[in-house]
């Protein structure tokens, strides 16, 4: 009631199936608006202000998967464990290399557009009573091309993801006026 949630898209989320979202927005309450507007349970993995700004036991509760800083190994591995039972796993930001997700389990990416949702720096939230869109483009099949255990083929398939992310973000701030 705080803020005026918008989702654009969410019919593209689907309800079943495993699915990687990514977004670029590292706000500390992405998590919580990702799992007000999904359609389907999510697993946010955790980034740096969410981190910050909640006890790892809330962010456990909630369903999202904390993340240990640098290597991240653990989250790495309940988020693949989340993807092989047929679950939605959302990376945040930076916090886990994508490209490894990826190329492992072969899972389309669903670039995740949130508008409005990030306060003056990471750790504070929007003002209040403001307009966050949050716009779910359709799920886009990453090829990977080699070994994903390769360090070469991980930067190639996260090149991929960015690009899927930068094209989506360009349309959302289209559709919505916020260029």
């Amino acid at each position: 009631m705080t803020y005026r949630l918008r989702a654009h898209g969410a019919h593209h989320v689907g309800t079943a199936g495993p699915l990687l979202m990514v977004t670029r927005s590292e706000g500390v309450l992405v998590g919580a608006i990702l799992h007000a507007c999904a359609p389907r349970p999510v697993h946010v993995l955790a980034n740096e202000a969410m981190t910050a700004g909640f006890p790892a036991a809330v962010l456990t509760k909630a369903g999202d998967i904390p993340v240990i800083l640098p290597t991240a190994v653990e989250a790495q591995q309940v988020a693949l464990a989340a993807l092989w039972d047929e679950r939605a796993v959302v990376v945040t930001g930076a916090t886990v290399p994508v490209g490894y997700l990826v190329g492992v389990t072969g899972v389309d990416v669903m670039p995740v557009v949130l508008l409005g949702a990030d306060g003056r720096v990471h750790t504070d939230p929007p003002r209040p009573r403001s307009r966050i869109d949050v716009y779910f483009a359709p799920a886009v099949p990453v090829s990977v091309p080699g070994d994903p255990l390769r360090a070469s083929t991980r930067t190639a398939i996260a090149e991929q993801v960015r690009q899927i992310v930068s094209d989506a973000e360009d349309l959302a701030a289209m559709r919505s006026g916020r260029m």
